[in-house]
């Protein structure tokens, strides 16, 4: 999810360091790379030419500031990127494209976000840049990425609405994020506690853990008014319940939220909440959950996985201390499940520049970036297949301050895909479940919240 400038001080020191030592190892390959695609296609068919990238401030996107003057001595593009936090650039990207201004070429987006823009045709649909061998590299390999990514940012749209299962493709992959359990390895073995599978287990592990210290938070999970709290630890453990958000019922799109099997969910994961998370869970964010955990004030987490990695890298207090595991799962649940998020770049349907911005969209996600990335500690979780059988981030990433990050991410991402329904108008449907959540934790009835929250999503369907 987005990061904040402030949150993200403290990786710029590892960056320095590791782009050093990853330009060494990767810079005779990466040249080959270059040199072996600058023959496929005119990478300076639009030299001259200059182009604006805007994103949020994140460590994948340093991943890729770091490399632009490459991008820039092979294409005689300039690339001028435009940094944001958080709340400003997601508030940016709306007004900009909304308005249709040109200013923004390149734009980074996740899935829901692109879910609005994509039917008032702000977004530009990219196959017929994909499919032009005048534009595309023969060894891009559009189908490394991993199947679910390439799923999930393709749809078509009728009626103003989103349509899954085949269309056009909207954005193309930059950096992702599935679901773990994140456990302090050290705390769970001082005091004999299992990794839980099950919200029921997770809920005993508390008890355990609250007996043994009062002092530690046993789990942290973020809880406030927002869809992103729902993104994370909810939709994931729901769906391994049968929880849907939407189901098609007579040929109409219908909610899920108030099943027996979305009952039957709460229930169990707000039992979970009650007797696991700290006093603070209305408030908490992804900050919260992250601090706790890396300070050892909190002894799991349910988020983001490459979380536990920036936490794990050696001189950090928590090196070498934080463990993965996958979500937790229902406890009749053959399988967990875990949602993704996708960073992805599109462009701007009003930029100008569209052949220079498709240069840049491509470059910027083929294989020798995205590992240059990796390798770097920024791009730790990259939507290529290919990087994560590539021996040089994998003689990095295995390294024992990582624990067991590498094995735990290939369990995880055999079962990984996107767990919410495409549709536009997604973020007030979650962010009504978001406060739901938290009455139901607050004590309100598990049953009648979730008929209330149907309704409520019904009225506005």
């Amino acid at each position: 999810m987005p990061r904040t400038l402030a949150a993200l001080g403290g990786h710029s020191a590892h960056f320095v360091k590791t782009a050093l030592i990853c330009s060494t190892l990767l810079a005779g390959a990466a040249t080959s790379v270059d040199q072996a695609e600058a023959q496929e296609i005119n990478w300076r068919q639009f030299e001259g030419s200059s182009i604006v990238w805007a994103y949020d401030i994140h460590p994948y996107a340093d991943a890729v500031a770091a490399q632009l003057p490459e991008f820039e001595n092979l294409t005689g593009i300039k690339v001028t990127p435009e940094l944001y936090p958080d709340d400003a650039y997601w508030n940016k990207l709306t007004i900009q494209l909304s308005t249709k201004s040109a200013s923004w070429d390149v734009v980074g987006t996740g899935i829901q976000p692109a879910w609005d823009l994509a039917p008032g045709q702000l977004l530009e649909p990219l196959d017929r840049y994909l499919n032009n061998p005048k534009l595309t590299s023969a060894s891009y390999d559009y189908k490394d990425f991993f199947p679910a990514l390439r799923d999930a940012l393709t749809w078509q749209v009728n009626g103003g609405q989103i349509e899954a299962g085949g269309g056009q493709v909207w954005a193309i992959p930059h950096g992702f994020e599935n679901i773990q359990l994140l456990y302090r390895k050290d705390i769970l073995d001082k005091h004999g506690i299992k990794v839980p599978t099950t919200p029921p287990e997770m809920s005993a592990a508390c008890e355990n853990l609250k007996s043994a210290d009062p002092a530690i938070t046993p789990l942290g999970v973020r809880g406030i008014r927002f869809w992103s709290s729902i993104h994370t630890a909810a939709i994931s453990i729901a769906k391994s319940y049968g929880v849907h958000d939407f189901v098609v019922k007579d040929g109409k799109l219908e909610t899920g939220l108030d099943s027996p099997e979305s009952v039957a969910f709460h229930q169990d994961y707000v039992e979970m909440i009650k007797k696991c998370a700290a006093p603070s869970f209305a408030n908490d964010n992804w900050y919260q959950v992250v601090d706790g955990i890396n300070s050892g004030r909190t002894a799991m987490a349910i988020d983001s996985n490459m979380f536990g990695f920036w936490n794990d890298v050696a001189g950090k207090p928590a090196s070498g201390k934080i463990a993965f595991a996958p979500p937790l799962r229902a406890p009749n649940g053959k399988n967990f499940e875990s949602n993704i998020w996708i960073w992805s770049l599109a462009m701007n349907a009003a930029s100008q520049k569209k052949g220079a911005a498709w240069l840049f969209i491509q470059w910027a996600t083929s294989k020798q970036v995205e590992l240059k990335g990796a390798v770097a500690g920024k791009l730790v979780n990259s939507p290529r297949a290919s990087t994560w059988s590539d021996k040089v981030w994998l003689d990095y990433a295995t390294k024992p301050e990582f624990t067991n990050f590498v094995d735990t991410f290939k369990i995880v991402q055999d079962r990984a895909a996107l767990a919410f329904t495409p549709r536009a108008g997604f973020a007030e449907a979650m962010n009504a479940w978001a406060v739901a959540m938290q009455k139901m934790v607050n004590g309100a009835d598990v049953k009648a919240t979730l008929t209330d929250l149907a309704s409520e999503i019904r009225s506005s369907m």
